[in-house]
Formats: structure tokens, C-alpha cells, sequence
């Protein structure tokens, strides 16, 4: 396949899982964790992660660590970063009516998770040769 459409599939992958983050852990605190729903909801939540990781590891990978794929790269892990950020300052709000205090640390745990997994990313990223 052609290098751009290699580009525009990442793209694409990178933004529905960042769409998939944003939509779908704010759903985890509604659900006990010990429900089969929850299970379901959280593989999901893992399923963006890994898309959106994975967008930017294809660009990585096809242009060999070039330095204009570095600063998207970057700027991508940003994003990430930042819907992270969001996302673990909404888990540890105060819980109100109708969610599970578990629920919530477990959501903040993988929101907690995805931040440092992103700063790791942006650390080994600039240290690439």
C-alpha cells in the first residue's frame, strides 16, 4: 500500500481513539466493577488506547524517525497527554449521585496509566537516534 494511505489510516486510528477515550471512560462511572458491562466498557476504553497509540507508532515506523514524523509524533502525544489529564481530573472529582467510588479510582488508575504510558513515549521519542 502507498505510503499516504499508511498515513491517513493512523490519522484516522489516532483520532478515533482519542474519540473512543473521551467518550467511553465517562461511562466506567456508572457501573460497579464487578459488571459484566463494566468489563465491557473498559475493554473498549483499552481498545482507544491502543488505537491511539498506535497512529502514532505507524508514522513512526514508516519514515524510520524522521524529524518532521518526530513533531507530529510529539504534538500527538500532547494530545493524549492533555485527554489524560482531563480525563484522570474528572475521575477524581467528588462522587455523586449514581457513581461507584471504585469505578472512579479505577477510571483515574487508567487515566493515571495513559499519562505516564504518554510522558514515557515523549521521553524515548527524544531521545531517538
Amino acid at each position: 500500500m502507498s505510503v499516504a494511505v499508511w498515513i491517513i489510516a493512523s490519522l484516522i486510528a489516532y483520532i478515533v481513539g482519542m474519540v473512543v477515550l473521551v467518550r467511553v471512560t465517562p461511562r466506567l462511572y456508572y457501573r460497579s466493577y464487578d459488571e459484566e458491562l463494566f468489563l465491557g466498557i473498559a475493554a473498549l476504553d483499552i481498545l482507544g488506547a491502543i488505537l491511539a497509540f498506535g497512529g502514532i507508532i505507524v508514522t513512526l515506523a514508516l519514515f524510520n524517525g524522521a524529524a518532521g514524523v518526530r513533531i507530529l509524533d510529539f504534538l500527538m502525544l500532547i494530545g493524549i497527554l492533555i485527554v489524560s489529564i482531563y480525563l484522570a481530573r474528572k475521575s477524581l472529582r467528588r462522587p455523586t449521585a449514581g457513581t461507584f467510588r471504585t469505578s472512579l479510582i479505577v477510571a483515574a488508575g487508567f487515566s493515571i496509566f495513559l499519562l505516564l504510558a504518554s510522558l514515557y513515549s515523549m521521553v524515548q521519542l527524544i531521545l531517538l537516534k
